[in-house]
């Protein structure tokens, strides 16, 4: 498990898959290590995909560079 904490108290896990949440101070797109402020949450959406979009990518060129 992943997890950050800032000096206001709030605890982040950044573990797991990538999801929006909300906390006192926002939104955060978090999950697979990171954790992203944003300022809404389609713009949370559109970071997941870019994010989901470029790992599909990544993956789908390996496994064609190991065949």
């Amino acid at each position: 498990m992943s997890k950050i904490k800032f000096s206001d108290g709030i605890t982040i896990d950044m573990s797991g898959t990538m999801r929006i949440i909300k906390k006192v101070d926002g939104f955060y797109v978090v999950g697979q290590g990171i954790s992203c402020p944003v300022d809404s949450i389609e713009e949370g959406q559109r970071l997941i995909s870019r994010f989901m979009t470029k790992y599909h990518r990544t993956k789908i060129e390996a496994n064609k560079e190991n065949k």
